[in-house]
């Protein structure tokens, strides 16, 4: 049967393939990386476990995966991510890999950055592999409900059983990963010959009966089961992070678009009111004044960079004079989910930041952080300018902050109240949501 929502996606059956990859399905988000090098792959998956953590929604995948990869220094081994979105299945692919939907073939090996696709509900059947892989044929014995897997491709059949619930946490991928690389993972088919896809088999159960027709009992709050009967609530999924209510099906005439042209889930905002002059919006915290350089077009900058970051102008060539000028806002963070915060004051991080007395007084601004882990504290960090730096600080913060330098190979977690100052690139995870930090200034140290 057709997948009509995030739901059915969530409990589709999901065949792999033998290749050379690293197929994860993490809740409602599948995960198709062209290397089996856990440092390569678990970047990726990474990602993928929080935003199945966060629910699985489709939207902050992609734009996670877009910041990802806009920030990154190495190449990206190629890969394919999907998950729900309300209104279809979102689709992100990098690199020489081919997703194919109902027929519609996305592939990012055309393109000079990655690919992005909304497919909207109902969807038939889906296909994602590998350069020089063939797909998983209708006869193949197995299936991966939850965990990590070498394989080069898998698809999710048409008219394909579903399952009852997702039985993988997103908190046990990585476990998971380890034993499916290791040679345990090897096992052999029922001729008695060893398959050449190291692939746990599991079993392909049938199609659960329909159910019993019950009335006086909302649809929201009755789910059958395999044994006919209607039960009160779905059981929880084992990570103790429920997955939100699926979205009613939205009927869309076109058959793909851009996940940035979908906007359905975004507040409608007043516009800003026209003023004449800068001087009108700027309150006191960004009139702090810095020593500074002009270039030659008399745009104020840090004496520390190469080039001018409003016109572009080399700065190398010319004799710095340093003077005292008004600070220019010191770049940009940016949310997985896409927002974007001026850095020209100080901000405060967190669940509720906004009670903070730091915040009413107007020496902070507010940078509510929503995340459905639990695991961000009411005032969690906070971003300092202090002169041409922007520095973050940890809050004591229960659950920590996390950093990721450029260049350097894994997250790091701040000690509880110390500091470190953000550099071009420098991503941030506070619970189970990234930011990241982008400035085009050129620094000469």
């Amino acid at each position: 049967m057709p997948l009509t929502s995030a739901d059915d996606w969530s409990r589709a059956t999901v065949v792999p393939g033998p290749g050379e990859g690293t197929l994860a399905r993490v809740g409602p988000v599948a995960l198709l990386v062209g290397s089996t090098d856990p440092t390569a792959v678990k970047p990726y998956l990474e990602h993928a476990q929080m935003v199945a953590a966060n629910g699985g929604q489709g939207r902050q995948l992609v734009r996670g995966y877009a910041l990802m990869l806009s920030t990154a220094v190495d190449q990206s081994p190629g890969f394919a991510a999907l998950a729900p979105h309300s209104t279809g299945l979102a689709v992100f692919v990098d690199g020489d890999v081919t997703v194919t939907v109902d027929g519609e073939q996305i592939s990012g090996a055309d393109s000079l950055a990655w690919v992005e696709r909304l497919i909207p509900w109902p969807v038939s059947s889906v296909t994602v592999t590998l350069p020089l892989t063939a797909a998983p044929t209708d006869d193949s014995p197995y299936r991966l409900d939850g965990g990590v897997v070498p394989a080069g491709s898998f698809t999710v059949p048409a008219n394909s059983p579903l399952m009852k619930a997702p039985t993988m946490a997103p908190d046990t991928a990585e476990p998971a990963m380890a034993e499916a690389m290791s040679g345990d993972a090897m096992i052999d088919d029922s001729s008695g010959s060893t398959d050449e896809m190291a692939v746990p088999a599991t079993p392909v159960p049938p199609a659960p009966p329909a159910p019993e027709v019950v009335a006086d009992i909302p649809e929201a709050a009755a789910h059958a089961h395999d044994d006919g009967h209607v039960h009160d609530a779905p059981p929880p999924v084992p990570s103790g992070r429920p997955l939100p209510p699926p979205v009613a099906d939205e009927h869309v005439s076109f058959q793909s678009v851009l996940m940035s042209d979908v906007d359905d889930d975004i507040d409608d905002f007043e516009p800003l009111p026209i003023v004449e002059h800068a001087e009108q919006v700027m309150d006191d915290a960004a009139q702090e004044m810095v020593r500074g350089v002009y270039c030659k077009n008399r745009h104020f900058n840090d004496p520390r960079v190469l080039f001018c970051g409003i016109c572009g102008i080399n700065m190398v060539q010319q004799t710095p004079v340093l003077v005292s000028g008004v600070r220019p806002p010191l770049g940009v963070i940016v949310l997985d989910d896409g927002s974007v915060f001026q850095l020209d004051t100080a901000y405060l991080l967190g669940r509720d930041p906004g009670a903070d007395s730091r915040i009413t007084s107007g020496e902070f601004r507010p940078l509510p952080i929503i995340d459905q882990s639990n695991q961000v504290s009411r005032v969690h960090a906070r971003l300092e300018m202090r002169g041409w730096d922007v520095v973050l600080i940890d809050n004591n913060s229960t659950n920590g902050t996390f950093v990721h330098v450029p260049k350097t190979p894994d997250w790091v977690r701040m000690p509880p109240g110390t500091e470190q100052v953000l550099v071009q690139g420098t991503r941030v995870r506070i619970g189970h949501r990234t930011l990241a930090f982008n400035t085009h200034a050129g620094a000469s140290s």
